[in-house]
């Protein structure tokens, strides 16, 4: 077996080991609120090795698939996490506010999602990658504003529970996050490879997702880092939801959970906010340098061709 399948059945198993703790524990522990966050991370490592599996595992026919369809792991998870955004539940059940579950196939905003990843990812339509994730997104954040709004309904307002709108949202939408987060990605680093040199219309756009504008501009390691730290502080405030185990159980006794205040979920919103100003300083910073370094050399262009007559 040659060496570079060595390494990616070594790959396989070892996402398949991360997995599986993270997939004991949400079977053990579903009715806590950290559950849905356990299955995502399941998911996705499971999803992460299959795809490797199926990329190498039959070297020859994946290969040769590869080759044909030209596309890429990348690719591959994208359009896996645009299925998985359709097939899942975007929200919970609340039942004492009449919430029921509503799953993304019933959704429009989830086949927005679902249509601008899977757009992303085709070649025919590459001109429009652009304006199929700015698609996505809005339908993400509308997702969120539609929660929000469903709070201020006497449904949720006459309970004496703090509720946020993340204690709404559910995995399907947390899938087409992941999968435009990975989309946006892939068409800032594309970008950034293109010859021309990268203008703040082309940089700003980007930078509304925490460091894409430094990846559009080259600093991929930069970006990435900020990128992250947005990531982390998402999945803070996924965990600290409320589950909807949780609400089933106090729908029995026809009242909601004991309100424990919203202030964890506060200070980390607060700190992804603090992360996204931080990063389109950053941002700023990098395009207002490479306009002095640009600057200074036009000048010593000049001066050089002067001397020279």
């Amino acid at each position: 077996m040659r060496d570079d399948s060595t390494s990616v059945r070594n790959l396989v198993i070892g996402m398949l080991l991360v997995a599986a703790p993270f997939a004991i524990a949400y079977l053990l522990t579903r009715g806590n609120p950290y559950s849905e966050i356990l299955l995502i991370v399941a998911i996705f490592c499971a999803g992460l090795a299959l795809m490797f599996a199926m990329a190498s595992g039959l070297q020859q026919v994946a290969g040769v698939a590869l080759r044909l369809s030209g596309r890429s792991p990348r690719d591959i998870m994208i359009v896996g996490l645009a299925a998985l955004s359709v097939l899942t539940p975007w929200t919970i059940a609340v039942d004492v506010a009449n919430l029921h579950q509503v799953f993304g196939w019933t959704n429009p905003l989830a086949w927005l999602t679902a249509l601008g990843l899977l757009t992303s990812v085709t070649q025919s339509a590459r001109p429009y990658h652009g304006w199929a994730l700015v698609a996505a997104g809005l339908a993400l954040l509308g997702w969120i504003g539609w929660a929000g709004f469903l709070l201020t309904t006497p449904s949720f307002s006459k309970w004496p529970f703090s509720f946020t709108p993340v204690d709404l949202v559910s995995t399907g939408w947390y899938a087409g996050l992941i999968g435009w987060v990975i989309a946006v990605d892939a068409f800032a680093v594309r970008r950034a490879r293109e010859p021309t040199l990268a203008q703040p219309k082309d940089v700003w756009p980007l930078a509304l997702v925490p460091g894409m504008g430094l990846v559009r501009l080259g600093y991929a390691g930069r970006g990435r880092l900020w990128l992250v730290a947005a990531v982390l502080a998402v999945a803070f405030i996924g965990i600290s939801a409320v589950s909807d185990s949780e609400f089933a159980y106090w729908a029995h006794y026809g009242t909601t959970p004991p309100d424990r205040g919203r202030l964890d979920v506060a200070l980390i919103a607060a700190a992804l906010a603090l992360v996204l100003v931080a990063s389109w300083f950053d941002t700023w910073l990098s395009l207002r340098r490479r306009e002095i370094m640009g600057d200074w050399l036009a000048r010593v262009r000049r001066r050089s061709q002067s001397e020279s007559r």
